[in-house]
């Protein structure tokens, strides 16, 4: 009983050191990365982006995995309850922290409780297109358009309680329109269907759309922030057309599970910062609609606390529920 309790002792005394050791050391092994939606949207594409990075900066292989379902709380899911050692990683937007819990009467995960934030990576604006059949060449004539109509046109989202969905969404209620939702697995689905003429219209990113926005097999009407694009400047936003005040985008941001130890969430976040700061990643990210941010965790989470009461509030004005 006494060398028991002598080896527990030994155990309890080397414990921090050896956890702290290991964080240190931190990856020894290949790195799994989810991302809640099919391949082909933002999400997905900068994961990919990360990993090639990140592989290279840390020394290990950073495997991208697609899990779409649910507005990519699936993935969320899966992350907050992998083992907290930093080899199971989430890239997504922050709708999974801020949105969910809003439209779901009861999620699998607590947002707070049980997912770390280590950084806001990215902000992705949107674009509104259409499909080329439908007859109206701008937001105000879609407009006019869709309240002519007895039956609503469809859209496209990446998924339920998607940022995409909430973009429509907001949208209809601030022009007294209405559309009829249809849900993807995520933009390597939604953009598809809009080209093909399944669906009518959608808020999409630009890495999934910009090929088909170039080459005029989607209209492009609109931009989602307040302020008009580089990359389409003839655009006009939305705020200045037809809804003023008329303000989204997709933050996209990287999590662990809880209780991961700080020293490898802080080594993970540096290396995240770097990867979306470097010139070249810039420049790919610029050419794709894409704005580098990067954050501290702690920020991250103060960013996150503050979305989640507007976007709350944002939900409940439009009366939008998924359960």
């Amino acid at each position: 009983m006494r060398r028991l309790a002598l080896l527990f002792a030994i155990f309890a005394a080397g414990g921090p050191g050896l956890a702290l050791a290991q964080s240190a050391a931190w990856p020894q092994k290949p790195v799994r990365v989810l991302v809640g939606l099919a391949p082909g949207g933002n999400p997905d594409t900068l994961a990919r982006m990360l990993a090639a990075n990140l592989g290279g900066a840390l020394g290990q292989q950073f495997v991208v995995e697609n899990r779409p379902g649910a507005g990519s709380t699936v993935a969320a899911d899966i992350a907050a309850k992998s083992a907290p050692d930093g080899y199971t990683v989430l890239v997504s937007d922050s709708s999974v922290v801020t949105m969910a819990p809003h439209l779901y009467k009861s999620l699998p995960y607590d947002p707070f409780r049980d997912l770390a934030p280590v950084t806001l990576a990215v902000v992705v604006p949107m674009w509104l297109v259409a499909s080329p059949s439908v007859p109206a060449n701008s937001v105000a004539e879609l407009v006019a358009l869709a309240k002519s109509r007895e039956q609503p046109m469809p859209y496209a989202s990446s998924g339920n309680g998607s940022i995409h969905h909430i973009t429509m969404e907001r949208f209809k209620t601030e022009t007294g329109t209405d559309f009829a939702h249809v849900p993807y697995k995520g933009a390597g689905q939604s953009v598809p269907a809009l080209i093909a003429g399944d669906v009518l219209l959608g808020f999409v990113g630009y890495p999934a759309a910009a090929g088909a926005m170039k080459s005029g097999r989607l209209k492009v009407l609109a931009f989602s922030l307040a302020k008009r694009s580089t990359l389409t400047p003839d655009i006009p936003t939305v705020a200045e057309t037809v809804a003023p005040g008329f303000d989204m985008s997709a933050p996209l941001g990287v999590f662990v599970a809880a209780r991961t130890p700080r020293e490898i969430v802080a080594k993970l976040g540096s290396a995240v910062n770097a990867a979306v700061r470097s010139p070249e990643v810039v420049e790919r990210m610029a050419a794709i609609g894409m704005e580098p941010s990067g954050t501290t965790p702690e920020q991250y989470e103060k960013i996150l606390r503050e979305d989640y009461e507007r976007m709350g509030s944002l939900i409940r004005r439009i009366g939008m529920r998924l359960d």
